[in-house]
């Protein structure tokens, strides 16, 4: 395989595999939130189930889990990768 079409090959695994890694770790923990709760993740702080506080938590949380999630993932994929397309 060309060096070339490797680069591009390693390049959608790992953008791929980290997206679709950080979408199951968000919905997991939007699963997670709603048994433990019983109430509705609270995503919008102008709907009158949730405070601005919860609204702002929960998107910081999430984000935070989110982005260590990815950097992960991306490191995972990578070395991964790297190794499969060894020549």
């Amino acid at each position: 395989m060309k060096k070339r079409n490797k680069h591009y090959l390693q390049s959608a695994v790992v953008t791929g595999g980290t997206i679709l890694g950080a979408y199951l770790v968000r919905k997991g923990l939007e699963e997670l939130y709603e048994k433990r709760t019983g109430k509705e993740v609270p995503k919008n702080a102008y709907d009158g189930g949730n405070s601005f506080k919860e609204a702002l938590l929960w998107t910081v949380a999430t984000g935070v889990v989110a982005s260590v999630t990815k950097v992960f993932l991306r490191w995972a994929f990578s070395a991964g990768t790297d190794k499969v397309l060894e020549n």
